[in-house]
């Protein structure tokens, strides 16, 4: 698409190609630099939550589902796939791969082969989970909609309807290989 737009530009609007692109390159730059604030405060706030040891607190209120979906892991790796769930459900992807790599590191059982547990992740991380969608809502912010958390609804059911359906598909299809 870029290759495309810069031959239609080329064809059409020679003067324009330079510019366009310096332009682009300096809202770009704009746009990391203020999104470093917003995962500063986050990632800030989840260390925060990890040093008070209120992660262990999130982690017992979401040990149940975990351990229902994810079946029985080491405290540990349920703590670190509890902080990955709740860093996505929040809306900071970011915030939650450091966990999602420990958590994965933790289930792995050194076979060659992924277990249903690692699948269960991959998936609940691909499909993502949202209830607060921070970085929409922050992107949306710094280019200046006027309503930037209007997505907030639209977010959740577009998140939760693939996350179920993820669990439910890795499930019957591990019950049905494994029966198979």
């Amino acid at each position: 698409m870029i290759i495309a737009s810069l031959v239609m530009m080329s064809i059409f609007s020679p003067s324009a190609v330079v510019g366009t692109m310096m332009e682009a390159s300096k809202m770009a730059i704009t746009m990391c630099i203020e999104f470093i604030g917003i995962y500063a405060v986050w990632m800030g706030i989840m260390q925060v939550l990890d040093d008070c040891k209120l992660s262990h607190k999130l982690s017992a209120i979401l040990s149940k589902p975990v351990q229902y979906v994810f079946g029985k892991t080491d405290a540990e790796t349920e703590k670190n796939i509890c902080l990955n769930i709740a860093s996505n459900i929040i809306g900071i992807g970011s915030a939650a791969t450091p966990y999602g790599i420990k958590a994965m590191q933790g289930l792995d059982k050194g076979g060659k082969v992924a277990t249903r547990a690692m699948i269960m992740l991959v998936v609940i991380n691909s499909t993502g989970i949202q209830l607060l969608p921070t970085t929409v809502i922050g992107m949306r912010a710094i280019a200046g909609s006027i309503s930037p958390s209007c997505i907030l609804w639209p977010t959740i059911v577009t998140t939760f309807v693939p996350t179920i359906l993820g669990i439910l598909l890795v499930s019957v299809l591990y019950r049905r290989r494994r029966h198979g």
